[in-house]
């Protein structure tokens, strides 16, 4: 398994994780939205720490700035496709548990006001 490979499994089981949190662990909107930017700082600062240590591998190893910028570039281009997946995720959990919340406050008996 290559560096990128595992990369990519890093930052889907990121994304599986908060998305599993955010089922499970129901809080304020606020709690929430301060919770996912919590994630996503600790996210990108680890993926800050991985761009540093490639390009320290790439000096050390050999090669231009021309390898660094691609190895840059796709690990940019990683973190777009699972932001851009956590997100798609997120919002689709949001919209199930707004069509669940729906169903359940439809199937619940009305009262009848006293006459």
């Amino acid at each position: 398994m290559n560096t990128s490979e595992k990369f990519l499994y890093l930052m889907a089981g990121t994304g599986i994780g908060a998305a599993l949190g955010i089922l499970f662990a129901p809080r304020t909107g606020q709690e929430m939205r301060s919770s996912i930017a919590n994630q996503a700082q600790r996210g990108m600062d680890k993926i800050s720490e991985k761009v540093e240590e490639g390009k320290k591998y790439v000096q050390e190893h050999g090669g231009g700035a021309h390898a660094v910028r691609s190895m840059v570039d796709r690990g940019k281009q990683a973190i777009n496709d699972s932001v851009e997946s956590v997100r798609d995720r997120f919002n689709e959990s949001v919209e199930a548990g707004v069509n669940e919340f729906q169903t359940q406050r439809g199937n619940m008996p009305r009262e009848r006001g006293i006459h």
